[in-house]
């Protein structure tokens, strides 16, 4: 196993509509934390956040309905690109001035994974030559509509099959 520092956390969607969508797509603003790599062949990471406890509720909330929610997570730098994972709250604990959430992610995609991913789909969709080029960078830098359909599609993998294989995509 390997422990990095936790930068940032960001919980981007889950199943829920109304679940804090004024929350979703934003930093969780950290106070510390650290991420552990099982090194398992399934991509499980084991994740310790340190928020203040204005964020407790927003939590265990997902403990509660034990419900997984998709984060994007950054280590050691916030310069580092970050990686994707579906995650579950494992536990939280009170600390004297603040609040420990644990939870249990699942890797679903790297940045070099996501470039892979919405080449492919480009490619199906029928691009090809310099047009592929230029609607590739568009997309790349966009983030936005064809990301959130590619991490969507990888979220959906990852709950039925309890991990994701970019094989399949």
């Amino acid at each position: 196993m390997k422990t990095f520092k936790l930068c940032s956390l960001a919980v981007l969607f889950d199943d829920e509509q109304n679940h804090s969508s004024e929350n979703r797509g934003k930093d969780i603003p950290l106070v510390d934390g650290l991420i552990i790599n099982k090194e398992e062949a399934r991509k499980n990471w084991l994740i310790d956040a340190v928020v203040t406890p204005d964020w407790k509720s927003f939590f265990e909330d997902y403990l509660q309905n034990e419900q997984q929610f998709m984060a994007e997570v950054t280590i050691t730098r916030k310069t580092n690109d970050p990686a994707t994972l579906v995650c579950d709250v494992k536990g939280i604990r009170d600390l004297h001035d603040n609040v420990s959430i644990h939870l249990d992610g699942t890797l679903v995609v790297k940045k070099d994974d996501l470039s892979d991913m919405l080449l492919k789909n480009l490619i199906d969709e029928g691009y090809e030559g310099e047009a592929l080029f230029q609607e590739f960078k568009r997309r790349k830098k966009d983030r936005g509509q064809a990301i959130q359909g590619i991490l969507s599609n990888a979220y959906k993998q990852v709950k039925q099959k309890g991990y994701y294989d970019s094989e399949s995509s």
